[in-house]
């Protein structure tokens, strides 16, 4: 901020200090009185309403205790109940008239009923969730509902259906009685409920749970149900209880309340009797029948209840007033659209609107107060709350207006303060900046010389006239310009030195970088001759071909040479021109390591086993095992190293057509129709290892068009797949039974496709050997 411009705020503040001080302090007394005012009007309105409250509440306690000990209700019910358990016996229909009376109340449910009940559900009910199946609860829903010619919302006016059961003869006897009792008082509607069976036996207006059993109907889990089971366990004569607002699927899934009491005749529970509450006699009383001006609440003010779920009660004001404005205010605060939807399809908030805001939280913890916060709608309000004391309701009641109606007269107070700031700040501003631009002249050149310097030009000429602190300040400036100047002279000469430097040390590295190079290279050459040397060493597939029917052989190595090896020779014996013994030896094996070490491994046990057959002239595979194991730990063990192999040697005895082989941890497998054979091995290593047993011998009991397959580890525990696993055994083993029929060049083709797809990205980790044969 410039100099001119802090001088014209220190004036301004000089001048406009005392005035803002007497300002604030009458706007915040003002303010602190006004809503003095408006918390104590809401204090009132809200002790009056919930006065009112729990009067009606008590009101209706004392309705349903008095009617429920009324003799003719007492009669009403012992008849109701009588007649509901005799209806079908009373009528006596024929199997085909009763299927007909079901069939009809099934389609009334499917075509009237549930369409208007699933708009307002979320998971959409079928007939099997709504429909009762006991027979007298058909029948008489058939007589009352379903042939009722009344409408929907006008059941009620049916005085009888004119049968001749004893019930429609109480119904005529008692309906007007109770339909007038709900009329007059209110009460959405009037239940009679046997204790023993839980069947609805009567109601005024008589919706879908007419008939039903709470028991084990289709509404044993409705908050109905939870009353009349608290009141059928109760032993008490008065005992009353109350349930909160909860969807109901009889009313469409609107809220409902119930309040319920039993009914006694001589000592003994006979019944139970239930009210629907009236929401249109409790929503007149909070909300002063929607005269919210005419009791002082402004445009804004409005009193509600709010439940433990804190979803209100009664009707929200700006839902009646400014219904457009309020289903947009519900999407900006953003309750869910499934809520909003409902609330359009009943025009009511009910049940449905979220109310959690600071006052209906303490509210609800038993806390009576008055505070300022955000209501429903985000909009920050003047509340005064307090618990209703209704039994079995956890209720509480809020009166709230806006914050900004009830600081109108504050707010004017307000603007007109800060219109007189804004007018003193403008007269200030004037005066203070001829006087400004005297004190900053000076300040501006030495500023437009101080830039100069900043943007590199060392030349420029600081003027230092004057003895005064601008004066002073310039003299500052001209030294550090003579500063800068040699700082930046001895900088150019340590730079040039380090540069120098750095190209000596690049050299040296990039001399070292050409001797690694040459080295990395006489290695790899070494290792590329290593492989050419071990590919000689195993047999050619045209020496393969001459001694083996079929056969194909899956060879890659996890570096440039390889520790898994195969191997094979022949072996004759003659007298004169007749051959007596004609063998051929194959031999697919597993070094220990891989890369070079396990290449000079693989060439040492090729010795090895090329002594026993060739020099030593072993015959049988398990007794070859044994010399190679038993030179393998003569010339390797002595430092108490265990290297060695595993695998499996197999013989081909042509005179005998036999085949036999002894395995070291590497079994093999046979593919006959389809089917796998899995062979055993000995679990020890050749070399040296924990067991010292001789191995043994197997044969193989084979058949023209079998195929053998003997393989390495290194195939099944490769990783890769889209978790990065091992392939395992079980899997390499299901893909060869999978691809047996196919040719075995194929198959090795498919092995090698299906190899490199595994491993994707990820490294070879071991070398992969796999022979099959097909006999």
């Amino acid at each position: 901020m410039k100099i001119g411009i802090k001088l014209a705020i220190t004036f301004f503040l000089i001048a406009f200090l005392s005035m803002a001080v007497i300002g604030i302090i009458s706007y915040l007394r003002a303010k602190h009185s006004l809503e003095k005012q408006s918390f104590d009007r809401l204090t009132a309105f809200r002790e009056l309403k919930s006065g009112q409250i729990e009067d009606y509440f008590q009101l209706i306690n004392d309705h349903i205790v008095t009617l429920a000990k009324n003799p003719t209700v007492i009669e009403a019910m012992k008849d109701f109940e009588k007649g509901f358990n005799n209806v079908e016996k009373e009528i006596k229909l024929s199997e085909k008239e009763f299927t007909e009376i079901k069939k009809r109340g099934n389609d009334y449910l499917q075509k009237e009923f549930l369409p208007r009940l699933n708009k307002n559900l979320q998971v959409k009910a079928t007939l099997s969730d709504e429909a009762e199946y006991d027979r007298n609860c058909i029948i008489l829903t058939d007589l009352y509902y379903v042939k009722n010619p009344n409408p929907i919302g006008e059941k009620h006016k049916l005085l009888s259906s004119n049968d001749e059961s004893s019930y429609s003869l109480s119904h005529t006897k008692y309906h007007t009685m109770f339909r007038d009792f709900a009329e007059r008082f209110g009460y959405y509607d009037i239940f009679l409920i046997d204790v023993e069976t839980g069947n609805v036996v009567y109601t005024v207006y008589k919706e879908v749970d007419f008939a039903t059993s709470l028991i084990d109907g289709p509404y044993k889990t409705t908050n109905l149900a939870t009353a009349f089971n608290a009141v059928a366990k109760s032993e008490n004569e008065n005992f009353v209880y109350q349930v909160d607002f909860k969807p109901y699927h009889p009313s469409y899934n609107a809220p409902s309340a119930f309040i319920a009491c039993p009914i006694y005749h001589e000592g003994k529970k006979i019944g139970v009797l239930a009210f629907q509450m009236p929401i249109e006699k409790i929503n007149d009383i909070v909300t002063n029948k929607e005269n919210w001006k005419n009791v002082g609440l402004g445009n804004t003010g409005e009193t509600y209840i709010v439940g433990e779920d804190f979803k209100i009660r009664n009707q929200s004001r700006f839902l009646i007033e400014d219904s457009l404005n309020y289903f947009k205010m519900l999407g900006d605060i953003g309750e869910d659209k499934k809520v909003i939807e409902q609330i359009k399809n009943y025009h009511s908030s009910i049940g449905l609107q979220t109310v959690k805001t600071t006052g209906t939280e303490e509210a609800l913890k038993g806390i009576n107060d008055t505070k300022i916060f955000p209501d429903y709608r985000g909009v920050s309000v003047l509340s005064a709350y307090k618990p209703l004391s209704i039994a079995d309701m956890h209720w509480v009641l809020m009166s709230e207006i806006d914050e900004e109606e009830a600081f109108e007269q504050v707010t004017a107070l307000r603007n007109n303060i800060i219109v007189g700031f804004l007018c003193l700040l403008l007269v200030v501003f004037v005066v203070s900046y001829f006087v400004s631009k005297q004190i900053t002249k000076p300040l501006n050149e030495l500023t437009y010389e101080a830039l100069e310097l900043a943007d590199g030009n060392l030349e420029v000429d600081v003027k230092t006239a004057g003895n005064d602190e601008i004066g002073m300040l310039a003299s500052s400036f001209k030294k550090m310009q003579v500063s800068i100047n040699k700082l930046i002279h001895d900088l150019k000469d340590i730079n040039h030195n380090l540069e120098d430097k750095v190209l000596e040390r690049t050299a040296e590295v990039m001399k070292q970088k050409d001797v690694i190079e040459e080295k990395q290279k006489e290695i790899v050459d070494s290792i590329h001759y290593a492989r050419r040397i071990q590919t000689t060493i195993l047999p050619g597939n045209e020496y393969l071909a001459k001694n083996l029917p079929d056969f194909f052989v899956l060879f890659k190595p996890q570096s440039i040479v390889s520790g898994d090896f195969y191997w094979a020779t022949r072996t004759i014996k003659k007298e004169g021109d007749e051959i007596l013994s004609e063998r051929f030896y194959l031999a697919v094996c597993d070094s220990t390591g891989h890369g070079v070490p396990g290449a000079f491994m693989s060439i040492l046990n090729i010795s090895f086993l090329n002594e026993a057959i060739n020099e030593k002239q072993i015959t049988e595979p398990h007794e070859i095992l044994n010399h190679v194991r038993k030179r393998l730990i003569k010339n390797l063990s002595h430092e108490g190293g265990q290297d060695g192999m595993d695998g499996a040697v197999i013989c081909f005895d042509k005179m005998k057509n036999t085949i036999t082989y002894a395995s070291a941890h590497n079994a093999p497998i046979m593919v006959r129709d389809k089917n796998i054979i899995e062979f055993k091995a000995d679990k020890m290593p050749i070399g040296k290892g924990i067991k010292t047993e001789t191995f043994t011998l197997h044969e193989i009991d084979f058949k023209k068009g079998d195929t053998l397959y003997f393989y390495t580890d290194g195939y099944a525990d490769q990783f890769g797949g889209p978790k990065g696993k091992k392939f395992k055994y079980k899997t390499l083993n299901a893909l060869l039974l999978e691809n047996s029929d196919l040719p075995l060049a194929k198959q090795s083709e498919v092995l090698l496709k299906t190899f490199n797809d595994w491993k994707g990205e990820l490294e070879q980790i071991d070398d992969v050997c796999v022979f099959a044969i097909k006999v």
